[in-house]
This record gives structure tokens, C-alpha cells and sequence, in this order.
């Protein structure tokens, strides 16, 4: 059995996907249209027939994905498949009208629709799309709402092609064989009349074709209604996350604004909830995740704050353990140009790394005498010490912080001697500069 993770097999569900499209359209499409079955055309067809049949031996030999878990047994994914779509891939897989050909030498001229019924045999394929659909959305897990305009879209052109089809069907031609401007005209009526629209250029001329216009005006109502509601939908949904923080900052904007603070603290507020959205961040972190087993929660988690991670010296290759006690340990926070982080006398209660900005350390005259950058950590001094702050640490810019708290500062300088040992370093170095 392939792996689960073969690229192979989702790129060859595209591929069938295309020609369950292009089946879609031309099978019923090849009866109203006068256009000669052409050497390309019985490649094409010899080709799509070709796939189909392949797909029963892909099927057969990659693994299943039932009730949220991957079956990799061959004797159960043939079992099943035996029993369910092996069939129907069967009966569109065939090439019935060249058999039917060779067999008793019946041509599509004149016999067009026996050519119709044994050319939608392909159409069966498209109870397919569903199964198609679901791996590749978990191959490439693209936004929920993009895989759902792709399908409206795909669902919309066939239902208007094939209703397109139908008017030529019932329509007063002399000849069941009509030309491209006929179908373009018909599909111009579908278009209208399922959207709503309904000119009336083009009118029912018989009660066969006002009956069948019924068909397509309900049609066309759920239709509107679909779009409507989905439309809304997909665009309400292509970033869920955004929309809900870009509600809240107008909701606490409008707060501020009626309880009277001043237009200068409203406007550090927005560039907080800028600066948190144009990152994707916003969420709470730990009720998102908490549902995740711990193994799969800390791969998560380190993922998420590979930054740091890698803008700190001491965890690009400190012990696994070290870096996953630190990730459930630290908190981030956003602090904002201008802000002071603590003040020289304040007691210490955390340990600071910046994984973002830039941050000064002031003496007591105000001077900046120290700035530190990404990857650097402060306010550890006063923990190993257990003494108040020594300096002032004041934000230049807007800065990613993440805090420490003392008891899991102790917890790690006690379990981690690496750990011990950086932080060693950075009070030595302090003591030189001072």
C-alpha cells in the first residue's frame, strides 16, 4: 500500500478530477452540437477512459481514510471498495460506444442519443467528487472557504451547462444537431433564468418548453438562495480569526470613544489591535490548543514560537527538554513604542526574552545606556538576586515579549544546568558593564 502522505496520489485525484469535469460537459454536450468525432476528439475520449481505469488500480492499492483514521489492511480497502464504488468506476471506465461500434457497427450519427446514454456513463464518475475533494483538502488543507467557492463554482457551471443542454433538448430545431451559437443562446437563457434575471428575449414556445422552464425557474429560486447564503458565508468565513478581532477593535474603539478618552490613547489602542491582527495573533493560545494531546501540543507549540526559538542563543540547540519547559512556560506579550516595562525599585517577578523590537535601559539621569535587540533577555538580575530592579527598561518600538514567571525561572535554573549557566553569563556581563 502507498503511503498516506504520497504526494502521488493526491496529484493523480487532480488529474481524475479533470476529467470527470471535462466528461461532465462534453458527454451530453456532443449530441446538440454538430462537430465530427475527429482523431483528437477519440484520443481524448481513449485517454479519459484510459484514467478511469487506472483509478480502479489506484484505489485497490492505496490505503482508505474511514471515520478519521487511515485503513492500510488491502484485504479491508478492497473489501470495501468492492462493495461500494468498485462499480460504478467500472461502468464509467468502460468505452461503450466504441464497443458498441465494433460490436455491431451502430454510428453516433445515427443513433445520437444511444451515443448520449452510453456517453454519460463517465457522468457516474462525478459521485466521485466527494471522496476527490475530501483528500485533497486534507493533503493541502487549504481556507474552508476557498474549497467551498471552488465547489459552488464547479457545481454551478455543470448544473447551468447541463440545463443548457436540456432547452436545446426540448427546443422546436429541425435537427436534434444544432451549432455553437444555438448552445451559446441557450446558455445565455439558463444564466438568466437561474439567476433570476429573466429578460425574456428568449421565451417557451410550447407547453413542453414551459414546463421545462417551471423546472428551471425552482431550480433557479434554490439556486439564488444557495449563492446568497453561501457567498456570505464564504467571504464572512475566509478569515474568521481577523474578522472577529477587526469586531472587537471597532467595539472597544466606540467604547472609548463614548466614555471620552482622548483620541491619542484611542489611537495607541488600534495600533495594539493592528499590530495583533496583521499577525495572526489575537487568540488565546492555551484554550485553542488545550484539546490536543501533550505530544502533539508541545510539536504545535514549538512550531508557533520557532522565532524565538531561533533568535535566542542558548535554545538553537539547548536539550529538547529545556526548550519544551520554557514553551509552556512563557507568556507572550505586546507592549508598545514607549512603554516601560518595569522601573528601577520595582521588585522582580519575571524574566524577559525579546523575541521582537528593541527595548532601553535607562540609568536614573534618563540616559540610555544599554539597548538590547531580538534574541536577548533582561530583568534576570533581580531574580537571582532577589533584589528590587537596578535600571528602567522602556520599548522603542513596538515589541513581542515573552515573560517567565520566578517560580518557573527556579524550576528551570534547578532542573536545567544549561539554563543556569546562560543566565550566569548574562549577570557576569551585566556586572562588567555596570
Amino acid at each position: 500500500m502507498l503511503s498516506e502522505n504520497n504526494r502521488a496520489r493526491v496529484y493523480w485525484d487532480i488529474l481524475v478530477f479533470v476529467c470527470i469535469f471535462w466528461a461532465s460537459l462534453e458527454s451530453p454536450l456532443r449530441v446538440v452540437l454538430s462537430y465530427d468525432q475527429n482523431i483528437i476528439l477519440v484520443g481524448i475520449y481513449f485517454f479519459v477512459d484510459s484514467i478511469f481505469a487506472l483509478d480502479i488500480l489506484w484505489n485497490c492499492f492505496t490505503p482508505e481514510y474511514k471515520e478519521g483514521k487511515w485503513i492500510f489492511a488491502r484485504a479491508q480497502v478492497l473489501r470495501d471498495y468492492f462493495k461500494t464504488w468498485f462499480l460504478v468506476d467500472l461502468i464509467a471506465a468502460l468505452p461503450l460506444e466504441y464497443i458498441t461500434f465494433k460490436l455491431f457497427g451502430i454510428q453516433q450519427s445515427t443513433h445520437p442519443y444511444l451515443y448520449l446514454l452510453l456517453g454519460i456513463t463517465r457522468v457516474l464518475k462525478i459521485f466521485r467528487i466527494s471522496d476527490i475533494m475530501h483528500r485533497i483538502n486534507l493533503a493541502f488543507q487549504p481556507t474552508p472557504g476557498v474549497l467551498r467557492l471552488f465547489l459552488f463554482s464547479f457545481w454551478a457551471t455543470l448544473i447551468a451547462h447541463w440545463c443548457a443542454v436540456g432547452w436545446l433538448f426540448v427546443d422546436n430545431l429541425a435537427d436534434y444537431q444544432t451549432g455553437t451559437e444555438d448552445y451559446i443562446k441557450a446558455l445565455y437563457w439558463t444564466v438568466t433564468t437561474i439567476a433570476t434575471v429573466g429578460y425574456g428575449d428568449i421565451t417557451p414556445a410550447n407547453n413542453v418548453q414551459r414546463i421545462y422552464t417551471i423546472f428551471v425557474m425552482i431550480l433557479g429560486a434554490g439556486v439564488y438562495a444557495t449563492v446568497i447564503g453561501n457567498i456570505a458565508s464564504i467571504l464572512g468565513n475566509l478569515d474568521i480569526a481577523k474578522a472577529a478581532q477587526l469586531k472587537k477593535m471597532a467595539q472597544v474603539d466606540s467604547f472609548l470613544k463614548a466614555r471620552g478618552v482622548t483620541s491619542e490613547l484611542r489611537r495607541k489602542v488600534r495600533d495594539y489591535y493592528m499590530f495583533i491582527i496583521d499577525r495572526g495573533w489575537g487568540e488565546d493560545e492555551g484554550h485553542l490548543l488545550n484539546d490536543l494531546p501533550i505530544s502533539l501540543r508541545r510539536d504545535v507549540k514549538i512550531r508557533l514560537h520557532r522565532g524565538l526559538l531561533e533568535k535566542v542563543p542558548f535554545l538553537k540547540d539547548a536539550d529538547p527538554a529545556l526548550v519544551t519547559n520554557l514553551i509552556f512556560s512563557l507568556r507572550p506579550t505586546i507592549y508598545l513604542k514607549g512603554d516601560v516595562i518595569f522601573k528601577k525599585g520595582d521588585m522582580g517577578d519575571s524574566l524577559y526574552i525579546l523575541s521582537e523590537g528593541s527595548v532601553d535601559i535607562i540609568n536614573d539621569d534618563g540616559v540610555v545606556f544599554l539597548t538590547l535587540l531580538e534574541g536577548q533577555f533582561f530583568g534576570e538580575l533581580a531574580l537571582i538576586k532577589e533584589e528590587p530592579r537596578t535600571a528602567t527598561i522602556r520599548t522603542n518600538s513596538i515589541c513581542e515579549i515573552y515573560t517567565l514567571s520566578k517560580t518557573d525561572f527556579n524550576r528551570s535554573l534547578e532542573l536545567f544546568p544549561e539554563f543556569r549557566l546562560a543566565i550566569e553569563r548574562s549577570v557576569s556581563n551585566i556586572k562588567k558593564q555596570s
